[in-house]
């Protein structure tokens, strides 16, 4: 008798998981969140932190940049949850049929730094003709972004574009005048050079009309937020105030504590870009983490996949509407 009610206990255990349901000892609820290393880790770093508790388990994962595609793509996605750039959520997400973008979390961390010469800005851009501009991921984001506001300015094939590593934005030795890099390896990078390189510009103010542009976003598996709206509601009030926290008094208190939960969460073994030494409350702000709900932040998304397009047609997807998330 004890042998048929285990494994009849067993068998209903199995037909409960099959329809998404739980059992005793079964399915925990966990969700897992996947972010880029960088100013989008920073857009976690209170959840990280405080260990956020919600109605169900999450599971922080901080990974490279260059392999975030991999955790929402194949038929079983690792990512319940994912931050990742704008144009690869259009190309990989923007049919709706797995994931929706439940809103904007980073609006641009790009800037200029130079070996010498002027500061640049929007009076001044044509400046760059003939000059060459070093830049980090230059076929993602960073690149395609500098391309839309050279072609703005009607200098897309005036300026010597060049694909830099980090390792690569060097001093005066190196053959370029110009890099784009984002924070807070920029303020690192000028650290690190005493000086040799300087801030000379934030493509945030010479985008569109300075205001910055949607550069990452963050999207949800339909599953979850069809099983689960009032996780998905907390969740992004946690990541709301997140932003807030971040640019609050006394926030160098947590410095250590931040970076020590981004390592924590990151593969056994990595180290995260973004170290103590770098951080300070203009770091912060540079990164321009800030959520704005999908419903509010739609036209502007549309239009900036339009632009990436119009510079390289294979960088960006047209969206469908039913990609964005309405709450």
């Amino acid at each position: 008798m004890k042998k048929f009610l285990t494994a009849l206990i067993c068998a209903v255990t199995v037909m409960l998981s099959a329809f998404g349901l739980t059992a005793c000892g079964g399915d925990k609820g966990e969700v897992a969140v996947y972010m880029p290393d960088g100013a989008t880790a920073l857009s976690m770093a209170r959840l990280m932190t405080e260990n956020k508790s919600f109605e169900k388990e999450v599971s922080y994962h901080v990974v490279d940049g260059t392999v975030i595609q991999t955790y929402v793509t194949g038929e079983n996605p690792a990512a319940d949850i994912c931050v990742l750039p704008v144009n690869l959520a259009s190309k990989l997400l923007g049919d709706g049929k797995t994931y929706k973008m439940l809103g904007t979390l980073t609006h641009g961390n790009l800037y200029l730094l130079k070996k010498s010469g002027a500061d640049i800005t929007k009076d001044n851009i044509a400046s760059l003709t003939g000059k060459t501009v070093g830049v980090i991921q230059l076929a993602q984001v960073p690149g395609l972004t500098f391309e839309v506001i050279l072609k703005d300015a009607g200098l897309q094939d005036k300026v010597n574009l060049k694909a830099v590593t980090p390792a690569e934005v060097l001093p005066p030795e190196a053959d370029c005048d110009y890099y784009v890099v984002p924070e807070p390896a920029a303020t690192t990078k000028v650290n690190a050079t005493s000086g040799k390189l300087s801030f000379a510009g934030s493509l945030q103010e010479l985008y569109g009309e300075g205001h910055g542009y949607p550069q990452a976003v963050i999207v949800a598996k339909n599953s979850l937020i069809e099983q689960s709206p009032e996780f998905i509601k907390g969740f992004l009030t946690a990541v709301e105030d997140n932003s807030e926290w971040l640019l609050g008094d006394g926030i160098e208190a947590y410095f250590n504590d931040i970076v020590g939960a981004i390592n924590k969460n990151m593969a056994s073994g990595s180290q995260s870009t973004i170290t103590v030494a770098a951080l300070n409350k203009q770091v912060i702000t540079n990164c321009a983490i800030k959520f704005v709900k999908s419903e509010v932040c739609k036209t502007e998304v549309n239009s900036f996949l339009e632009k990436l397009i119009a510079v390289n047609a294979t960088s960006a997807s047209a969206v469908s509407d039913s990609f964005y998330y309405n709450a």
